[in-house]
């Protein structure tokens, strides 16, 4: 795995009620017209679904959507900040 797909830091679901940087679900990346959002997955714990735009919704485990989430950072996504 590279460098820039490492799994290793804090992500926004990692973050619990009350911490500074909590948001709420889903968890919005924008880049342009494009989105990605990301939500965990009630029926499969430690699962996640993502889903682009209006595309089918994908169930990814918990290495895959880090390493998804990185490289969507990577590709110039930002996240939207929604607060409580």
């Amino acid at each position: 795995m590279s460098l820039n797909n490492q799994t290793n830091g804090i992500y926004p679901w990692d973050y619990q009620i009350g911490d500074d940087n909590f948001q709420l679900e889903p968890w919005i990346l924008q880049k342009g017209k494009e989105y990605v959002s990301i939500k965990k997955n009630i029926d499969n714990k430690g699962f996640f679904y993502l889903q682009k735009n209006k595309e089918k919704r994908l169930s990814l485990n918990s290495l895959q959507i880090k390493s998804t989430y990185n490289q969507l950072l990577n590709f110039g996504y930002k996240l939207q900040i929604s607060k409580l």
